[in-house]
């Protein structure tokens, strides 16, 4: 299974690196959302994976990042790669602050107020001036500066994006193989065992959901770089409900099923584009036969292929050296 995931990874490296050449503008621009929407899909499945914990206020840790980054460059005029490093530090925290707090709650108590917090930030995002200047949010956000060139247009915004996911990516599927990782693991099976492991419980949750949001943060810095812009309706409890579901079709902990559910979520709004006024139907629809056929996501669904294949191939294996 990993030489699978090696070889998936690789093939799919060297097809992304091509794929500006044979797009077009607005297709990449599609591609390019869906990218940063996969950098912030990522830290839900770390949190809903690996720690086993439901929360939908990713979009509001992203927007935060968004909103300061946009204030700290233009109005502040702090260069950009700054503005967009520090909005992510102050991000996370005040997801670490947050999360000391929510993470007293168990189950679907977090799951409830996290929908509180996407409530308490959208509204912010409405009228806290200093934040948002103004209902219409912020524009002419000045463009991204790496100090050794100025990302222009979609193409470049592209390999940045690229870079910053697979980065994203590594750091997480790193962590699945650290203690921290374990200790989430043992957490979203059983609490109560994992404390009696010497597991600190509390301590586990709230570090998780800190990396989770400074995810969600960094790709709302990219996100309005990206567009020049900054308003609340690029912030929804909508798009958060989106960011699950990426998780959901994906595969809950796998990062490639991740990635796979980000381009599915983000593309089938534009191949239904005739049905949008039943797109909402058939979200509903999918989620239930997700739930019902497919609980682990399409990651799910190919390691079951693939552990039945190997076991095939072992049998038969055994079958021909008792010939």
């Amino acid at each position: 299974m990993k030489k699978f995931k090696i070889g998936g990874s690789l093939i799919l490296l060297v097809l992304a690196l091509f794929l500006p050449q044979i797009l077009t503008n607005y297709h990449l621009l599609v591609l390019n959302n869906t990218i940063i929407y996969f950098i912030s899909a990522l830290g839900i499945c770390m949190l809903l994976g690996m720690c086993g914990q439901m929360s939908f206020s990713a979009v509001s840790f992203m927007g935060l990042a968004g909103f300061l980054t946009a204030q700290f460059s233009k109005t502040y005029h702090i260069h950009t790669l700054l503005a967009g490093v520090l909005a992510i530090v102050v991000t996370g925290l005040v997801a670490n602050l947050i999360g000391k707090a929510l993470m007293r709650l168990e189950g679907s108590y977090f799951t409830f107020a996290s929908i509180g917090i996407v409530s308490i930030f959208s509204t912010l995002f409405l009228n806290w001036k200093w934040l948002c200047s103004s209902a219409d949010g912020i524009s002419g956000v000045p463009k991204l500066n790496l100090f050794f060139m100025t990302v222009k247009d979609r193409n470049q915004w592209y390999y940045v994006l690229l870079v910053a996911a697979i980065c994203c990516g590594l750091f997480v599927e790193r962590i699945r193989r650290t203690h921290l990782g374990r200790a989430a693991a043992s957490v979203r099976d059983n609490a109560i065992v994992a404390s009696t492991l010497g597991v600190d419980v509390y301590k586990t949750k709230v570090i998780c959901f800190t990396i989770a949001s400074t995810l969600a943060a960094v790709s709302g810095v990219m996100l309005v770089y990206h567009n020049s812009y900054a308003v609340e309706s690029m912030f929804t409890y909508d798009m958060s409900v989106s960011f699950t579901l990426m998780v959901m079709l994906g595969g809950v902990n796998s990062t490639l099923g991740t990635l796979l559910g980000s381009f599915l979520m983000t593309l089938l709004p534009e191949a239904l584009r005739s049905f949008q006024q039943y797109l909402r139907l058939l979200y509903g629809i999918g989620i239930i036969l997700l739930m019902i056929f497919m609980p682990m996501g399409l990651a799910g669904v190919v390691e079951s292929l693939t552990a039945k294949w190997r076991k095939h191939l072992k049998l038969k294996g055994k079958g021909r050296n008792n010939e």
